[in-house]
């Protein structure tokens, strides 16, 4: 294993790949605390204000996540990454110079938020389908988990930092740091000198719809593909359900500090740290099918510890840890084993379009979660929000019952790709 490691970290631009990957995330870590928390703590945000933020951010995956599938698969992905982390970086600078000018306003935060979203958009599908330019087959799952342990020091690192930040310096001035983040992971991208394999042409001209065709034509004719996308969209849904009123519910109801936060969040980077250090030693023991499964489980166990950390104090802090915990356990093990079978199973010529349709479907299922929390937490509480998630975590890992995934055993990703 360790051989492999090394390899991998000796492929000069596969570690500039990892290196600005990691950047990203350390900037996405701080948003997904530092935004939430300007909304509540500088703009006084209600209940209602927090699900419409949440939505906003994710709404691109729903609006045009198709279309940045056909996009990412009729042009070369190196640029797609560099410019959407330079528009993030822009848009977040913007948050603190408005708060400066006196003018910030939820108004402002949300349409920051939909924009950083479709840049989001954009990366996410790029980067995906661009790592198999990169490395063989055999070294995705090894790669994968790589980019998942920064992702997962991140999580356990970036919330801290993001809560000590917003409590020395403000929440609108830490978006400076993510902002930082995003701009240092474009300019390293630039420094990548694999040659990237010019996209295919079809022989006859196609229009737009027809390649959107083709992608989910796929994604949800293959029984594996489509059980994937329908669990992520019932789990992702149910995700945000709870995290539309998760921080507000922490911070008005359970009294927790901005710092206390972000130790709450680093317990779910400790769980994706496990799960990536976990999850290639399972594939091989298990099998690929079993882990799938299993990971989706151990992620919804996380749910219900939120409205069950009753009271205040360090209990309520222990029980929010624990659910962050086995979220990010569960999550971890799931990103990288279902994201390592696409890469395998899908063609080259169709992984931008079969990543957006997973995106479209599971991250477009985020801003009705948020739609729905911030509803139900404005109607009937915020802990029956959190409760109904919770419950909806568990049918999303029941739909996988009804997969080939308990009977695909294959451990090594040259089975998964003669089946």
């Amino acid at each position: 294993m360790f051989q492999k490691l090394n390899s991998m970290l000796h492929h000069k631009d596969f570690r500039t790949f990892w290196l600005s990957h990691t950047a990203t995330q350390f900037g996405t870590q701080v948003a997904l605390l530092g935004l939430p928390l300007v909304a509540s703590l500088t703009l006084a945000a209600s209940p209602l204000q927090m699900g419409i933020l949440g939505a906003l951010e994710y709404a691109p995956f729903l609006l045009i996540g198709l279309f940045a599938g056909v996009w990412a698969d009729r042009a070369r992905r190196r640029p797609l990454l560099i410019v959407s982390n330079m528009g993030r970086a822009l848009l977040l600078a913007l948050i603190p110079l408005i708060a400066f000018l006196g003018i910030l306003r939820m108004e402002w935060i949300y349409a920051i938020a939909f924009l950083t979203g479709v840049c989001t958009v954009f990366f996410d599908i790029a980067y995906q389908s661009y790592l198999p330019t990169l490395v063989s087959r055999e070294q995705l799952v090894g790669t994968n988990s790589l980019l998942e342990s920064s992702r997962s020091a991140a999580q356990m690192a970036g919330p801290g930092l993001s809560g000590v930040l917003i409590q020395m310096l403000s929440a609108p001035v830490t978006m400076l740091v993510t902002s930082l983040s995003f701009f240092l992971s474009a300019l390293s991208l630039c420094f990548i000198k694999t040659e990237e394999p010019t996209p295919s042409r079809p022989d006859r001209a196609r229009s737009l719809w027809q390649d959107i065709r083709e992608g989910l034509q796929l994604s949800f004719s293959e029984p594996l593909l489509f059980g994937v996308i329908r669990c992520s969209a019932i789990f992702n849904f149910s995700w945000n359900m709870m995290f539309s009123v998760y921080v507000l519910y922490a911070i008005s109801e359970l009294h927790i500090s901005s710092g206390w936060l972000g130790f709450v969040y680093g317990g779910m980077g400790v769980g994706f740290f496990l799960g990536a250090v976990l999850v290639h030693k399972a594939i091989q023991t298990f099998g690929m099918g079993p882990v799938v499964v299993g990971s989706a489980a151990i992620a919804s166990c996380g749910g219900p510890f939120a409205p069950l950390a009753l009271g205040t104090g360090s209990a309520a802090v222990f029980l929010l840890m624990m659910g962050q915990f086995f979220f990010g356990l569960g999550m971890s093990m799931w990103s990288i084993s279902t994201l390592s079978l696409r890469q395998t199973i899908v063609p080259a010529h169709l992984q931008g379009r079969v990543n957006a349709t997973v995106r479209f479907a599971a991250w477009g299922a985020y801003p009705l979660g948020s739609l729905a929390g911030g509803v139900i937490g404005d109607h009937f509480g915020m802990q029956i929000a959190l409760f109904a998630g919770a419950a909806g975590l568990m049918i999303a890992v029941l739909t996988l019952l009804f997969t080939p995934f308990l009977k695909s055993k294959e451990k090594t990703m040259k089975e998964l790709h003669r089946g």
